[in-house]
């Protein structure tokens, strides 16, 4: 049955005309949600019904690490992990229950339910229309029988990789479709358990590892889901740049600039690369992680120098695994990065030698930007550049069949690092030129400094940059 209504009311009544004595719900371990829950415990004392609160979303119960580091959260992932470590392995995942039992002991509620009261509401319910044909289709078929199926798919596929002496192969080798369904929706539904993944994923690498093990390896991605979960627990603005501890408040610019994000949101920006993520993204609902980390970087620091927050909220609309926290904290890292590699002008992002570094073949953008499918290899990641007669002969002109570039991206870049060092070596000159200087110079520290730095360093070092 569905209701509708705030939590605590819609529960309230339901003690009263069910005689409830106890409720048991999922631990929420996003601070945003804690006020809902807050008010459905204390509704629930008053009635003196019992709640029981279970954690299940996340590895670990992030209260119990909170209190493992002084009620704070842990400043890089080197922290969690000892925490982790202080309490054990995670929890074994619960086995599957015997219904048989159970339900000799149900009470019907055949005369309960009302069709038209209790009905699951459909899109037209909370009006939401498809903004295109592609999402009319449903690429995603929830719940849990899927998620399994899906499951034994992910471990066989890591097994392989494992008797390779390989380790993470969707890193190594991104699959970039969306028919390649990714597990990161049915654990953000709950669908699937993250820790039956963490132990089948244990297990199987354990058993068929060719190579010097590391029991934390194979499971390093769940720790880093882990991570933004324990960042975000006590922070409300974890999502923002305001008042958020963890974020670098670098002066984003946004005036003037609302139809190049348009273009950015839309997949039009003249980058055949950045546009065929964006549409897949705009039509599917999902998009791989190096496609994520492209277009975040693109609109952040890497290009367009907008906030992190405008993107972010795209990314909470139209991705269907987007969660508050992993999505937030994953946005913060691309904007910001690392301040020594933000201050070097050697590094930098082209969105043309990713593109085709990522898809050699052109597959990707020839799917979602149709436009260039008969361009030649050698100009699809770079059409503007193809003579007149060519683009005339593919039948697409740049400037009136796709767009031309909405920026020199090479030019934006260079601003870009001049911004950022006047901003890192002038407001923190005196934090981060010590740290520069001499590494062993900060400490462990509770200031919101050195807790933004930290969380940069931990996200650097775990993860490829560009």
């Amino acid at each position: 049955m569905c209701f509708h209504g705030e939590p605590h009311t819609v529960l309230e009544n339901l003690i009263k005309e069910w005689e409830v004595r106890v409720i048991s719900f999922e631990k929420d371990s996003e601070s945003i949600w804690r006020q809902r829950d807050n008010l459905v415990k204390e509704m629930c004392a008053r009635h003196n019904v019992q709640v029981i609160e279970c954690v299940s979303n996340t590895l670990y119960d992030p209260e119990e690490v909170f209190s493992l580091n002084n009620n704070q959260p842990p400043n890089t992932c080197e922290e969690l992990r000892k925490s982790c470590y202080k309490i054990g392995d995670p929890e074994q995942p619960v086995p599957k229950p015997d219904l048989k039992f159970i339900a000799t002991h149900l009470v019907s509620t055949d005369n309960l339910y009302d069709p038209v009261k209790h009905k699951i509401p459909d899109l037209e319910f909370f009006d939401i229309k498809p903004e295109n044909e592609k999402q009319k289709e449903c690429l995603f078929v929830g719940g849990e029988t899927k998620a399994l199926d899906l499951c034994k798919i992910r471990i066989q596929y890591e097994k392989e990789s494992f008797k390779s002496g390989k380790l993470n192969p969707n890193l190594s080798k991104p699959v970039l479709f969306t028919k390649e369904v990714s597990l990161s929706p049915y654990l953000r539904f709950g669908c699937l358990s993250v820790r039956k993944f963490y132990w089948d994923l244990k297990k199987v690498y354990v058993k068929n590892f060719n190579g010097v093990k590391n029991l934390y390896c194979p499971v390093e991605q769940l720790f880093w889901r882990e991570y933004f979960y324990q960042l975000s627990y006590k922070n409300e603005k974890f999502a923002q740049v305001d008042g958020n501890p963890m974020c670098f408040k670098i002066p984003w610019d946004y005036h003037g600039k609302q139809d190049l994000f348009l273009k950015w949101e839309t997949g039009q920006t003249g980058f055949p690369w950045i546009d065929a993520c964006m549409r897949q993204l705009l039509q599917e609902g999902w998009i791989h992680h190096v496609c994520r980390n492209s277009v975040a970087l693109f609109l952040t620091r890497g290009v367009l120098f907008m906030s992190w927050e405008r993107g972010m909220r795209t990314f909470l609309k139209y991705l269907i695994d987007a969660d508050w926290s992993v999505c937030s904290g994953n946005w913060n890292w691309i904007a910001t990065g690392d301040p020594e590699e933000v201050l070097n002008p050697t590094v930098t992002f082209c969105p043309v030698k990713y593109g085709r570094k990522i898809d050699p073949k052109a597959d990707y953008i020839k799917k979602y930007v149709p436009e260039l499918k008969d361009y030649p290899l050698e100009y699809v990641f770079e059409p503007w550049k193809a003579p007149l007669d060519l683009q005339e002969k593919a039948g697409c002109v740049v400037g009136k069949d796709y767009p031309e570039p909405i920026v020199d991206n090479e030019e934006a870049f260079r601003e870009n690092i001049a911004k950022l060092q006047q901003f890192f070596h002038s407001e923190k000159k005196e934090i981060f030129e010590t740290f520069l200087n001499d590494k062993s110079a900060l400490k462990p520290a509770n200031s919101n400094e050195y807790k933004a730095y930290t969380f940069a360093k931990f996200l650097e070092s775990e993860f490829d940059d560009f």
